[in-house]
């Protein structure tokens, strides 16, 4: 049931283009449900506690913006994370805006209204540009004109979305920078994509660090697909193996078409290189 409603007054009324359905109200915490279309889906538990600690002190004091449903049900555009900390404090009843949206109109605003805030992580912010491209049907140059961002900004982070899991999971978390993700997209192998991302977040290295590794690797052939080679066999992928755990680098052993083989050794840095050199006493 929706209680204490109440006129908008004509600057709010004026934003949100005069249309009749649109007042505030309360309601109870039960008839509101989450977004489907939150582009947030990783909240920070620390934070939702502190929020529903000042929840319980002062209220509520930016009212959700909900669209109905049905007639007792609502559904949140925008205030996921009050909602949450709100149950977390224990209330019962939710100040809201309550506006006329439909399907589409909501994707819309929720998403457009919630990648505008500093606090989304680059991945998220991705599957939002991705979500609203499918789902409207618009292209990235018509979202660009919508939300204000180069097509160049949108299109580098829906490309996010490409890198391997555990890699985003780093972005999420800020572990490494959109900075550190960009290069790794060049590499198209996403067990590669890991490698070096491991070699990061142990070696705490730079983006241009990270950028002269790729370089020289592609200079290498190293990440070339073509297939110039013939299948290991069992004792040459065994020595393989043994050498890059000794060597503590990427080792590839080729067998090729002729005959012959070829021992290819990454070293993922100079340094590394000159270690090899002095073990070897060349």
């Amino acid at each position: 049931m929706v209680n204490n409603r109440f006129g908008i007054g004509r600057g709010v009324d004026a934003l949100f283009s005069k249309v009749d359905s649109n007042f505030f109200a309360k309601l109870s915490i039960d008839q509101v449900s989450p977004n489907p279309y939150q582009p947030r889906t990783n909240f920070n538990k620390s934070d939702l506690i502190e929020l529903s600690e000042s929840i319980k002190q002062y209220g509520i004091i930016q009212p959700l913006t909900v669209r109905r449903v049905s007639d007792n049900n609502y559904q949140i555009i925008s205030g996921e994370r009050r909602y949450k900390a709100s149950k977390l404090a224990g209330l019962t009843t939710l100040p809201v805006y309550i506006k006329q949206a439909q399907d589409n109109q909501m994707l819309e605003l929720a998403l457009i209204e919630n990648i505008q805030r500093e606090d989304l992580d680059p991945i998220e912010i991705g599957i939002s540009y991705k979500t609203l491209i499918e789902e409207l049907n618009i292209t990235q140059e018509k979202l660009s004109e919508k939300i204000g961002k180069k097509r160049s900004t949108i299109s580098n982070y829906i490309r996010l979305l490409q890198l391997h899991p555990i890699i985003q999971a780093g972005l999420r978390d800020f572990i490494i920078t959109i900075g550190h993700a960009k290069p790794l997209l060049s590499l198209s192998n996403q067990n590669k994509q890991l490698e070096l991302y491991n070699y990061i977040v142990s070696n705490s290295s730079s983006v241009r660090e990270i950028e002269n590794i790729i370089k020289e690797s592609k200079d290498l052939h190293y990440l070339n697909n073509k297939k110039t080679t013939t299948k290991l066999s069992s004792n040459l992928f065994s020595l393989q193996e043994n050498l890059a755990e000794l060597l503590e680098s990427n080792v590839k052993i080729k067998s090729l078409k002729n005959g012959k083989k070829k021992v290819e050794i990454l070293f993922i840095s100079e340094k590394k290189l000159y270690e090899f050199i002095e073990n070897i006493k060349l």
